[in-house]
Order: structure tokens, then C-alpha cells, then sequence
């Protein structure tokens, strides 16, 4: 396996790997200045969309070790960051950094339980 890391002006940072002749990339946070909160130093690492995410992935899981919500409720937490991210990519408005940490806390909250909710059942 190989690691390479490059930076793509419009998307950020990606790290690819390398498996037996197939590159894989993953693209990382933008870090774009004007969509990053100062947190503590954080916006040097990560936009303010992607500290919701985190912050909800650590909600999710304190939510999940006392309920689990059935998948319906997994995919509603996960809509509002899809349609926030896709109407401001299409250019219909510009979101705004509370919006983009709210549907952040939400998706991260929605996909820890979509993965909980599905390993209930392996």
C-alpha cells in the first residue's frame, strides 16, 4: 500500500491510496477560510460543516448507547446537510456557517445511528 498526498485548489486536500495497481482518493476538508468558525484553533483543520459532523458523530454515539433510532430517522438527519450542500453547490443560495454546524451535528447524528441501527442486525 502507498499513501500520496496532494492539493487541489478547489476542493482541498485529498489523500490517495494505492492498492495493487487501483488508486483511491478521499478528499479532506476545504479549510476555506470564509466557511470556517474560529473554535479553538480548529479552523486551521476544519470547516465549520465538518466540526458538525464530528461534533455529531460524538452526540450520535452518546445517544446511541441509550436508544437507536429506526433507519427512517437515520436518513431525516442526513437530508438537511445533502440538500444545504447541494443548493449551494447549483448556486440557488449561499449557506451560512451556523446552517452548515447545524446539518453537520444532524448528519453526523444520523449516519452513527444508520450504522449502529444496520450492525444491530450482523
Amino acid at each position: 500500500m502507498k499513501i500520496e498526498y496532494n492539493y487541489d485548489k478547489s476542493i482541498g486536500p485529498i489523500i490517495f491510496f494505492t492498492f495493487t495497481n487501483k488508486k483511491i482518493g478521499f478528499c479532506l476538508c476545504h479549510k476555506k477560510k470564509e466557511r470556517s468558525i474560529s473554535f479553538f484553533g480548529l479552523e486551521r483543520f476544519l470547516c465549520s460543516r465538518c466540526i458538525g459532523i464530528l461534533l455529531g458523530y460524538i452526540f450520535g454515539l452518546v445517544l446511541n448507547l441509550f436508544i437507536i433510532f429506526r433507519i427512517e430517522f437515520s436518513l431525516l438527519f442526513i437530508v438537511p446537510l445533502v440538500l444545504d450542500g447541494v443548493t449551494q453547490l447549483f448556486g440557488y443560495r449561499e449557506s451560512n456557517n451556523l446552517l452548515r454546524v447545524l446539518t453537520g451535528i444532524l448528519f453526523g447524528v444520523g449516519i452513527v445511528n444508520l450504522f449502529c441501527y444496520l450492525a444491530k442486525f450482523y
